[in-house]
């Protein structure tokens, strides 16, 4: 035999026994398995990403037009009706704002469907209404007026973000 051969075969040699492949096989294939398993449970927590936003989103529409509707039925007169409606608006209003709050819950401040600023002005304007209600003094129609368009404006925020 030449050297030239005799060097060849100190390369040949296996550097892993028929045991050590085995295992390495067997690795391999628990990785793989592991980074499927990881894959779809990724994909799963997205899509259930997406399902809850839309959720929430199409409830807070849901409530911001019933709320207009039930504002839309009051008087500018204080009248039996008015307080029961006042009450469905604020129930509105405030499934609203808990809705809002989970977002911002599941995903951070950046998650707020809509600014926290409309809703302490849909309940000022709710507790304003309420005053002149009890007092029953004056005209309603201006405390009406400024809830509806609140609401009206909450309503093409989340318009917006559709």
């Amino acid at each position: 035999m030449s050297r030239y051969t005799q060097g060849m075969q100190q390369f040949n040699t296996p550097v892993m026994n028929k045991k050590g492949q085995r295992v390495l096989v067997i690795l391999c294939a628990v990785l793989l398995a592991a980074a499927l398993v990881l894959s779809a449970v990724v994909v799963r927590t997205a899509v259930f990403k997406s399902n809850t936003d839309k959720q929430l989103s199409q409830r807070m529409m849901n409530c911001v037009s019933d709320a207009i509707a039930e504002v839309n039925r009051m008087s500018s007169v204080i009248n039996s009706g008015t307080a029961t409606r006042l009450g469905i608006v604020r129930q509105y209003v405030y499934a609203m704002d808990q809705y809002n709050q989970i977002s911002i819950a599941l995903h951070g401040r950046s998650g707020a469907l809509a600014p926290q600023e409309a809703f302490d002005a849909l309940y000022n304007d709710i507790q304003q209404f309420e005053t002149l209600t009890q007092t029953a003094t004056s005209s309603t129609l201006d405390a009406r007026t400024l809830l509806l368009t609140h609401l009206t404006n909450l309503q093409l925020v989340l318009d917006a973000q559709k």
